[in-house]
């Protein structure tokens, strides 16, 4: 019988949008985090590795919307391995 590595660690697809892209300078990104992570967590996480996603976030016309597999979710939502997660910049301009 083979031996299956059970793992506390799993992988999320972050996609940046819109001129976050631009900002960002890539269209994606796969992240590796401790199993059981929020998408709190997650943008903490992001906030380090990319300051400008904190910045717009806390600072900007309003805050990142997050899609966690297509569809809108609070920061609280667990993330489960190949979850996928759409950062959209808030909208600017008038």
């Amino acid at each position: 019988m083979e031996d299956l590595a059970i793992t506390d660690e799993i992988y999320v697809k972050v996609k940046f949008t819109s001129y976050l892209r631009e900002l960002i300078g890539r269209s994606d990104a796969v992240i590796k985090v401790k199993s059981g992570v929020s998408i709190d967590d997650l943008m903490k996480i992001l906030w380090e590795k990319w300051p400008i996603i904190g910045k717009m976030d806390l600072h900007g016309e309003g805050p990142i919307i997050i899609l966690l597999n297509g569809k809108p979710v609070g920061r609280n939502v667990k993330l489960n391995d190949g979850d996928e997660v759409d950062l959209i910049p808030p909208a600017t301009g008038g």
